[in-house]
């Protein structure tokens, strides 16, 4: 009786972390001053429209082998939008593929 009620409590918390996590997708989010990355655009395309001096806070670089032998290399950026949740573009072989938001990161507090 004691495990199964264990077990009980722990499929729910389960379920509720699963439910609660999670993420967003978001078609662009903002840069620089009145600029926005989208999904398609090349890092190159980024650094013109939200200008030079913008950057992400945080890259990653990520390879994964293929089952041709190639590679795909991925890059992870992570920028802090004002008044929005942390967003993380997603660049595969140099084009971003996805954008998003993770529901569990709290919104900035201004």
């Amino acid at each position: 009786m004691h495990l199964r009620v264990i077990s009980g409590v722990a499929l729910l918390l389960g379920s509720s972390a699963i439910w609660a996590g999670g993420s967003d997708e978001v078609a662009s989010v903002s840069c620089g001053v009145q600029a926005a990355i989208e999904v398609g655009m090349t890092p190159a395309d980024v650094k013109d429209l939200c200008g030079q001096n913008w950057k992400p806070s945080y890259v990653s670089e990520h390879i994964r082998p293929r089952s041709d032998g190639e590679e795909d290399v991925f890059h992870k950026w992570l920028v802090h939008p004002k008044g929005l949740p942390e967003t993380h573009v997603v660049f595969k072989n140099g084009e971003v593929v996805r954008i998003f938001t993770n529901r569990m990161t709290p919104l900035p507090s201004e």
